[in-house]
């Protein structure tokens, strides 16, 4: 019995081991991916760092689907693409005017994929985008994540991944808006332009920007660390900057069903970052700049609203809304229903803090 047991533990320990262990000395741990094209003949792009060299590493691939464009890219490497650490997908503005899941689609069937990849869309072909990378000798898909996050951090870019875009995809309720990139005019850096407006899967071809895209976020009430906003302020005959930062946004929505309208009220408090003049004591003054920003926001979300309209695009989510709690509303072409519906914001703006020590 003893030495039963003995040859018991002996076996256990043998078999005790990672089923799935992979050696990243064995691989080309890719970082970024790119994609560009169209079914039949997409290009991808793929970048790895180079340990040696210090720099990174672009391997570029054409192929019929983005599989076919994986397998190739592994005919061009000393060592296989592995893909456990990707971070960033960035996606050609063309290529999204086809449906984006036909180039998800690989990373959810493969268990060992992350699944709060970041995606961005391009402002025209992808590949300068990813030569940007190359002089770095850090996680190229990293920079990129990072650039993504601190949009997120100030309300331009809504916070989402791979996972949240993927369920998205497939609800008739609701729409995507991906964080929208472009070249500086050196061309030697990425630069936020807004938010690429999709209608279901595809990219509408119109393009929020920062100002807009901030706006939007607010309307979904998903205002992040800093929302800050600026205008310029007249009074007595001269005209001054003024910005004002987002403390906190409260929502509500009341649906007339018979008349198919949405009035959507918003409070929003707010807090005086920048103000040369002084005197914002003064109630006369106090009051004024309450007014401007009131006003502003008022017609940007007017403005907002109907952008989202005319491209079919309800990122605020209002089919949601519609289907949970006004069930007889709903349509199943809910995309067309949404573009006719009367949506009427009003926005009541209270600056709660001014900044400054009286």
């Amino acid at each position: 019995m003893y030495r039963k047991g003995i040859l018991l533990m002996l076996s256990v320990l043998l078999l005790v081991a990672c089923w799935d262990e992979r050696l990243y000395k064995n691989a080309s741990v890719v970082t970024l991916v790119g994609v560009e094209g169209r079914v039949g003949e997409y290009k991808g792009y793929y970048a790895y760092p180079n340990n040696t060299a210090q720099q990174t590493e672009v391997i570029m691939a054409e192929g019929i689907s983005p599989r076919d464009v994986r397998s190739k890219a592994n005919l061009n490497v000393e060592q296989t693409l592995d893909l456990s650490e990707l971070s960033t997908i960035l996606v050609s503005d063309q290529t999204v005017k086809e449906p984006l899941y036909d180039i998800l689609d690989i990373y959810f069937r493969d268990p060992h994929n992350p699944i709060s990849i970041k995606i961005a869309i391009t402002d025209g072909d992808v590949q300068p985008f990813i030569d940007l990378t190359k002089d770095l000798s850090g996680s190229a898909g990293g920079y990129y994540q990072r650039f993504i996050e601190s949009s997120e951090e100030n309300t331009y870019f809504p916070k989402l991944d791979l996972q949240t875009v993927g369920s998205m995809l497939f609800e008739q309720t609701i729409d995507i808006a991906l964080p929208y990139i472009k070249l500086s005019e050196d061309r030697k850096h990425a630069v936020a332009a807004g938010l690429a407006l999709f209608s279901g899967q595809t990219f509408t071809g119109t393009v929020l920007t920062p100002d807009q895209s901030l706006m939007m976020l607010l309307l979904m009430n998903q205002s992040s660390k800093q929302a800050r906003m600026s205008y310029m302020w007249k009074h007595d005959g001269k005209e001054m900057p003024i910005t004002a930062n987002v403390i906190h946004v409260k929502r509500k929505w009341t649906v007339n069903e018979e008349l198919r309208r949405i009035t959507m009220d918003y409070q929003i408090d707010m807090e005086i970052e920048e103000f040369a003049q002084n005197h914002l004591y003064k109630d006369s003054i106090f009051k004024d700049v309450q007014q401007l920003f009131q006003d502003r926001v008022q017609a940007e979300f007017e403005e907002v609203l109907r952008i989202l309209q005319n491209q079919k695009s309800d990122t605020l989510g209002i089919g949601r809304h519609i289907r949970a709690y006004h069930p007889n509303m709903f349509q199943e072409n809910w995309r067309d229903e949404f573009a006719s519906l009367q949506l009427v914001p009003t926005v009541q703006v209270k600056i709660i803090r001014t900044g400054v020590i009286r």
